[in-house]
């Protein structure tokens, strides 16, 4: 596949299947196949490398980020039940009649259902790889949620995420957000190398990024990127479930 170097270098994920073909995962939610049988893709190429050269060109402005998109590979696909701390926020009605964005909803398809069904107002979600819509930014909400995001993104992108998460929340409103800790970070992945405050870790084909955080560092860097008050709720095993108000 002669455009995989490029496909790398932008972050999209490439996935062998077991009949041979190739599913390539993009930006801005679009998914590809190529089958090296017939050198057949499922759109014509032109339009996939006018794509790609799109997104390496808002790379090299800076304008766009390879470790975002190449992030949807760290996505945990839920198949029976919500992530824990979106059972935690249901089960104690910490969203219950109130507006909710979900921020880096990922795959985790029963969130919104069971947000809804414990009494929230409105539930949206955004994801740049899943549910890529920015207009979602243009209103204020009661509660934001973020999940496993955080310790995902490098620090530049992380503070860009901070500050997304600062705006979208309404003045009196409260966050959640969790990320994993140091010891599944350091243990569970397959590291490449250092990089910055974290690790790179290989996934398939992709080099993506993780960082794990104690409670305390975590409380504190929150407080450092937008002051207010953080505040444990609970330890999932090693991994911080934690919140955020203005005051």
């Amino acid at each position: 596949m002669k455009l995989s170097e490029k496909m790398l270098k932008a972050g999209w994920n490439i996935i062998p299947e077991k009949n041979g073909s190739y599913t390539i995962f993009g930006s801005n939610a679009q998914t590809y196949t190529f089958t090296p049988d017939t050198n057949e893709w499922s759109i014509p190429r032109e339009e996939i490398e006018h794509f790609l050269d799109n997104d390496l060109e808002q790379i090299r402005s800076k304008k766009a980020s390879a470790m975002t998109t190449a992030s949807r590979l760290t996505a945990l696909s839920h198949t029976r039940q919500s992530s824990e701390p979106i059972r935690i926020i249901c089960r104690d009605k910490l969203a219950a009649h109130k507006t909710v964005l979900h921020f880096g909803t990922g795959m985790d398809r029963f969130a919104t259902s069971d947000l809804l069904k414990s009494g929230c107002l409105e539930v949206v979600d955004y994801d740049p790889n899943f549910y890529p819509d920015p207009s979602v930014f243009k209103k204020k909400y009661d509660v934001v949620i973020a999940n496993y995001v955080l310790n995902i993104l490098p620090p530049e992108e992380r503070h860009n995420a901070y500050q997304l998460i600062k705006d979208a929340l309404k003045d009196t409103g409260t966050a959640y957000l969790t990320v994993q800790g140091v010891w599944p970070v350091e243990h569970k992945y397959q590291i490449m190398k250092r990089y910055q405050d974290g690790y790179l870790i290989r996934t398939g084909y992709n080099t993506t990024f993780r960082k794990g955080y104690t409670p305390n560092e975590f409380l504190r860097e929150i407080k450092q990127e937008i002051k207010g008050r953080p505040r444990l709720i609970k330890m999932l095993y090693s991994n911080t479930f934690a919140s955020w108000t203005r005051e």
